[in-house]
């Protein structure tokens, strides 16, 4: 039986010589995989490999089982089009290092509609605005709402942020810890919406500083989160 959902691409993986395994986060099934069987074969078909590069935001028809079986792909078309998400070479970094991201942290077969509407729409600002090198920070920081570690700002008039416990505390002497200018930074962008972003000024060290402890964050959440491939990239670029 083939279902009509709303998906957005996390990643391919090439499979034998002509297929693709594609991860997808839907908005009514969660996180889903999918056997594009031949598709990089085909030269005809509305199966293109261009639609399944990271972020896209698609239509499918396809098949759906609920025991991790890979799911069957019969129609694959654009939901909402980019203008210039993989053309700009920093954006496209970006895009690269937060689907990257996403691979370890989506993964419930649940549904999380939230979570799908705020990847959705945040991707589509950061396509049609001018890039703002605080984007991937800030959007780091609001996805953790739906995956249940959402700093705790109650005590944020402490002078450091206990990446173990997710709160404002008075101690600084662990490595799990952010303080100083990478704290101001962090603060600043906790209470910044993204039209705001280019107001909050950061240096380079300063946005590597805090990508290095928010990625900290992360792993002390998700046990298997490992070395982001292309964050060596991010932080050549800026």
């Amino acid at each position: 039986m083939y279902d009509k959902v709303r998906a957005i691409v996390i990643s391919s993986l090439k499979y034998s010589d002509n297929s693709l395994i594609v991860k997808c986060f839907t908005q009514t099934m969660g996180t889903r995989s999918y056997l594009l069987q031949g598709v990089l074969a085909q030269k005809k078909g509305n199966l293109k490999t261009a639609l399944f590069q990271p972020f896209m935001l698609l239509e499918l028809v396809a098949t759906h089982k609920n025991n991790g079986t890979l799911g069957r792909v019969k129609e694959a078309k654009i939901a909402a089009p980019y203008y210039s998400l993989h053309t700009d070479m920093y954006k496209s970094a970006v895009s690269m290092f937060l689907s990257e991201v996403c691979a370890f942290v989506c993964t419930s077969e649940a549904p999380d509609e939230e979570m799908f509407l705020f990847l959705e729409q945040k991707l589509l600002f950061f396509d049609r605005n001018d890039f703002s090198a605080n984007f991937h920070l800030k959007f780091l920081l609001d996805i953790t709402r739906y995956l249940g570690f959402y700093p705790d700002t109650t005590h944020e008039h402490l002078p450091s942020f206990s990446l173990e416990d997710g709160i404002f505390s008075t101690t600084d002497e662990s490595k799990y810890t952010i303080t100083g200018a990478t704290l101001l930074l962090f603060k600043a962008l906790l209470h910044t919406d993204y039209p705001q972003l280019s107001t909050v000024k950061s240096n380079k060290n300063e946005r590597n500083a805090l990508l290095f402890q928010l990625l900290k964050y992360y792993e002390w959440h998700f046990p298997n989160f490992r070395q982001i491939k292309s964050l060596e990239v991010l932080q050549t670029l800026f």
